[in-house]
């Protein structure tokens, strides 16, 4: 017994439509092989961008397995419909994003939990310098993240397909180190993706010709991404004539900060950017951070996880601070034109208290042990008022009267807390190849001092005498502008630089005498007082370095000479030298402080020397607008540009009897796909329609431009066929290039003004696609 096959019974021509679409979507061409490997591959490259912004390397490994994944299950689906690779696309990458998280003891979704592995990471992004620790929530984020933007390359490159847009996601990622650093990704990185991305489109794009244009608009568009950073930082300080604040030059990434400061020591504007009172009436250093790390021949903060230090609204110990020595005081502090990430606060705040609505010390942490405060949420405003306690130990006469008497080593560690070896190693951290002249010199100048306070003066002395020279100008005209040891190495060789090298070559050259150092940066003393409220500009911004003597704790000292005509010398110390006082002026964390208390009995120790400085840019004005504005235009009109020079080039060679007929149909077909007409798919079974002929594309072109352009097309194929069949000589290129302009007058008039525009500054034409090719549409082989 059979059993009889159940007939169709859909109407004939319901039918019909269904086999039009299954051999419609069956005619898609599949992504070579070739073009699926490699299309996350320039996202990889980009990537290692991440490494100066997350310790260690294994997000990156991890990001890489991922993607092999990925790519492999791309290839199994490649000859499947576009529908099928995609969700098979998207499958795998929840699949490995979970399972990535298994993998770092994390739950599934935790990558995507505002309270699990990236709320956590979030956190650590706001809180820490860069790079980050790589804990295991944030090297799973930081992977799955990169894992995501790979399935994104290979999304345009194979599903879309859009390979000319492959390359868009890795710029993403070598612009993100520039945006948080301030550098830019480096060049071998920026070549290495740019080649990868010429991989893909020359696999992708057929014919050929059309992979010139999407080239180099793809070049264009890698420059200026990687560029724009470098030429106009976020940070750029002509956006402070918006937003009428000066950006603070301590940045929440590194490296570079020192860099940063000395870039802006040569902008001239000079513009108030807070105002204090103190409760003695003296002048006050007020710091922002500290730069304690040296081991890999550059300033930059320590990395640490700050995600459980206490909020700005506690109080703290000051670590490393000797209230016995220091010099005590209570400043009242209101912004008026500073944007930064850091409070201006003493060198050992111990509390601070908000008196204003715009100031949330919540939203601030204490900086480790260093007791400076750094912002996880907006940066200061105009307005902001706060009360900050705390002391401040200068290298001055006292202390030098104190050292002298052999006492000062009996104070170490009585009465306040010092910093844990770990730091101190941390502290006293060289280079293996720090130069030779660095650590002969300063043993040099230390001579036969007899402890580590006399040698850090003589260090200092020397610095102040007349064998050195302030200058802003001569570090970068001579090549050694920055704070690495090769710029100290020249520095000590030139003798002229300016508050950064100064401050950076003696903490160096102190660590290589086995003393502690560290560099602050901030605001000098002194300023303009008005009735007891002092005026700090941008013109007192300012670095100096910090050494950490055993019975004083952190001593700063003032190296830069006078020759800063900004600089305005700060008092001298009024008390002679007398026995400390036995009672700790600085309050325990959790006890209560008055901030309107008058400052202690200990002498003054401010800086005996006045503070050599130099002004934060007001920014470098018209120059920078104009140069964003410039490159904002080169990037909006590179595109248009590309196609007219192309279109001039056709017509030219047109009119110049080489190759007109085909120079012309390829030109027209152009034109046509810029102002939104395509060629229709080829009739399934019509040999003739689906050959790779100019006819056979005017076949399926008529149906779809207006029939104003019917007759242009029909005349410029009749010239094809000429080209090819007739004596050299029968095409007149002249009629030609006639032809052409007035289609082009009347496909503008085909289409809305919006887009005439959309054809001139976005043409369809310059973006490679296997749907359309001046031969037409590729079939998929059996």
């Amino acid at each position: 017994m059979t059993t009889a096959r159940p007939q169709d019974t859909r109407p004939s021509g319901q039918r019909a439509d269904v086999r039009a679409i299954l051999e419609r979507e069956d005619d898609r061409p599949a992504p070579s092989t070739w073009v699926v490997a490699l299309a996350p591959v320039p996202v990889l490259i980009a990537a290692l961008a991440f490494r100066p912004l997350v310790q260690g390397i294994a997000w990156w490994t991890s990001a890489l397995v991922i993607t092999v994944v990925l790519v492999a299950v791309v290839l199994s689906v490649r000859r499947r419909a576009p529908g099928v690779r995609f969700i098979a696309l998207v499958a795998a990458l929840i699949a490995c994003s979970c399972a990535a998280a298994l993998v770092n003891d994390i739950q599934p979704l935790g990558w995507i939990d505002g309270d699990g592995a990236l709320g956590q990471t979030i956190a650590a992004i706001r809180l820490n310098p860069a790079p980050l620790p790589q804990t295991d929530p944030i090297r799973l984020v930081v992977t799955v993240a990169i894992a995501w933007v790979a399935a994104a390359s290979l999304f345009l490159a194979t599903v879309a397909p859009a390979a000319a847009l492959a390359a868009a996601p890795a710029l993403v990622i070598l612009i993100v180190p520039g945006v948080v650093t301030g550098t830019p990704a480096g060049t071998g990185l920026v070549i290495a993706t740019g080649l990868a991305f010429l991989a893909i489109l020359w696999l992708s794009v057929r014919p050929v010709q059309r992979a010139l244009p999407a080239t180099v608009v793809g070049a264009i568009a890698l420059v200026v991404a990687v560029g724009l950073p470098s030429v106009v930082p976020l940070n750029a300080s002509w956006l402070s004539g918006v937003t009428g604040a000066i950006q603070s030059p301590i940045l929440p990434g590194r490296p570079g900060t020192l860099l940063n400061l000395g870039q802006d020591l040569r902008r001239p504007n000079e513009l108030e950017v807070f105002r204090y009172r103190t409760s003695d009436g003296q002048p006050e250093y007020l710091k922002l951070a500290d730069l304690d790390d040296f081991g890999t021949g550059d300033w930059v903060p320590t990395v640490t996880d700050v995600s459980d230090a206490p909020t700005a609204d506690q109080q703290q110990w000051a670590v490393g601070v000797n209230p016995r020595l220091a010099s005590r005081g209570d400043v009242t502090v209101r912004i008026t034109g500073l944007s930064s990430n850091y409070l201006p606060v003493p060198s050992g705040a111990v509390s601070i208290e908000s008196k204003s609505t715009n100031l949330e010390l919540d939203r601030w942490r204490w900086m480790g042990n260093s007791n400076t405060v750094r912002s996880t949420g907006p940066a200061t405003r105009r307005g902001a008022t706060y009360e900050v306690y705390g002391a401040s130990t200068f290298a001055n006469a006292y202390l030098d009267a104190v050292d002298a008497s052999g006492r000062l080593a009996r104070f170490d560690g009585q009465g306040y807390p010092t910093p844990s070896s770990a730091e101190l190693r941390t502290d006293t951290a060289l280079p293996k190849d720090l130069p030779k002249s660095i650590r002969n010199t300063a043993a040099r100048v230390a001579g036969s001092a007899s402890s580590d306070y006399e040698e850090a003066r003589a260090l200092e002395q020397w610095f102040r005498s007349d064998l050195f020279t302030y200058s802003e100008t001569a570090p970068v005209e001579q090549g050694y502008d920055g704070d690495s040891m090769d710029v100290v190495a020249k520095f000590l060789q030139v003798r002229e630089g300016y508050c950064v090298h100064f401050s950076s070559a003696m903490a160096v050259m102190a660590r290589t005498l086995g003393i502690p150092s560290r560099i602050a940066v901030g605001y000098r003393a002194g300023g303009t007082a008005e009735d007891g409220e002092y005026s700090v500009s941008n013109r007192q911004l300012h670095s100096w370095p910090e050494l950490y003597i055993k019975g004083a704790g952190w001593v700063a000292f003032e190296p830069t000479p006078d020759s800063d005509s900004a600089a305005v010398p700060s008092t001298e110390p009024s008390a002679s030298p007398s026995a400390a006082a036995p009672e700790t002026p600085l309050p325990a964390p959790n006890e209560t402080t008055d901030p309107s208390s008058s400052a202690s009995p200990t002498p003054s120790a401010s800086a005996e020397a006045g503070a050599a400085g130099g002004g934060n840019g007001g920014g470098s004005g018209p120059l920078g607008l104009a140069l964003g504005i410039l490159i904002a235009a080169a990037v909006l009109v590179a595109p248009a540009f590309v196609r007219g020079v192309r279109r001039r080039s056709r017509l030219t060679a047109i009119g110049a009897g080489r190759s007109p007929a085909v120079t012309a149909w390829r030109e027209l077909l152009d034109d046509v796909a810029d102002h939104g007409y395509a060629p229709g798919l080829a009739p399934p079974g019509d040999a003739a329609a689906v050959a790779r002929t100019a006819r056979a594309v005017l076949g399926r072109l008529r149906d779809v431009v207006p029939p104003s352009v019917v007759g242009a097309l029909d005349e410029v194929v009749d010239a094809v066929d000429r080209e090819r069949y007739a004596p050299v000589g029968s095409v007149d290129g002249a009629r030609l290039v006639t032809v052409l302009r007035e289609a082009r007058v009347t496909l503008d008039a085909s289409v809305s003004f919006a887009g005439r525009v959309r054809a001139r500054l976005l043409p369809p034409s310059l973006t490679p696609s296997s749907a359309w090719s001046h031969e037409g549409r590729r079939r998929r082989p059996a």
